[in-house]
């Protein structure tokens, strides 16, 4: 990448900028004035290209920002950034060391391109909405098993019921809100012609893996934490194991492959082979949720729907 790459560290109230080439660095507010304050400064040194990690929605201002000001913004894989600091031998964990090290991760690796789609935000901020609820249901639910007072278990029980009404509302508005969207809406009717695939597993889906069908598989397998890492070195020869990728839709794809493998012949069939040769259970499994992601890419790329052909 020939353009100049800046870095930035963003957290609630900051956002901590690197210039790569000329190494100037300043930090501003994560506020309205100071996001211009942030266009001015990039547009005096240059920078062009502007990378940044995924910080809980934080960096979604400054995105729309950088984006509508003209700039290429891309998001870099933090666990990846921090690899890459530690190899420089860089010891300090800093919001500037952080900025720095973001745009050296972008112009050795290009990072992943990210484009406005307000339909998408909207869908994926009510399916984050429904996970909240339900994770602070299941929460509070252990709370009240462990609850040996009869009133504070009721109290609990309480506030799980109403925060399960909560995730229903949240997934009634998502689906309502993709029925609204054609684009959205043809999306997810291609996903759940895929065994296993229902509303909640193709608008997740959706949500957090725009980039389906602009990926080869691999890319695909990747992104969803679904490649297997080989470890070898001479002759002794490790286990492959999956790593990183994106946990959310991942999870997701784990509920679709278990429903998959009992309701589809050829996705039971290839799961139940590969245990007969001997993988273990979950190796198969995770075997079918990658098969499973690869397809769904497919179908995505092509805007064809699943077949009995598919290559499962």
């Amino acid at each position: 990448m020939t353009q100049h790459i800046a870095g930035i560290d963003v957290s609630k109230h900051s956002l901590d900028a690197c210039v790569l080439e000329s190494g100037a660095a300043r930090s501003f507010g994560n506020d309205a004035t100071g996001r211009k304050q942030l266009i001015r400064w990039l547009r005096r040194h240059g920078g062009a290209v502007v990378g940044l990690e995924p910080s809980g929605g934080y960096e979604r201002p400054a995105i729309k920002a950088l984006i509508g000001a003209g700039f290429g913004v891309r998001f870099a894989d933090a666990r990846r950034v921090r690899l890459l600091a530690q190899a420089h031998n860089a010891g300090a964990k800093t919001d500037a060391v952080d900025a720095r090290f973001i745009a050296r991760f972008i112009a050795e690796t290009g990072g992943r391109a990210i484009r406005l789609d307000p339909a998408r935000e909207a869908l994926a901020e009510l399916m984050a909405a429904r996970r909240h609820f339900i994770g602070a249901a299941q929460r509070l639910t252990q709370q009240g098993e462990a609850a040996g007072h009869a009133p504070a278990r009721r109290a609990i029980e309480r506030q799980v019921k109403k925060l399960m009404a909560e995730a229903k509302a949240m997934e009634a508005a998502a689906l309502a809100h993709v029925r609204a969207h054609a684009g959205l809406a043809a999306s997810l009717r291609l996903m759940m012609s895929a065994p296993g695939v229902g509303p909640i597993v193709a608008a997740t889906l959706i949500a957090e893996m725009p980039e389906l069908g602009a990926l080869n598989g691999k890319q695909a397998a990747r992104l969803a934490g679904l490649a297997p890492f080989v470890r070898e070195s001479g002759q002794w020869k490790g286990r492959a194991a999956i790593a990183g990728g994106r946990r959310v839709p991942r999870n997701l794809l784990y509920l679709a492959a278990m429903a998959a493998k009992r309701t589809c012949r050829a996705a039971g069939a290839f799961f139940d082979r590969l245990v007969a040769a001997g993988k273990p259970k979950m190796v198969a499994l995770t075997a079918l949720m990658r098969k499973l992601i690869t397809a769904l890419n497919a179908m995505m790329r092509d805007q064809k729907p699943w077949t009995d052909h598919a290559p499962i």
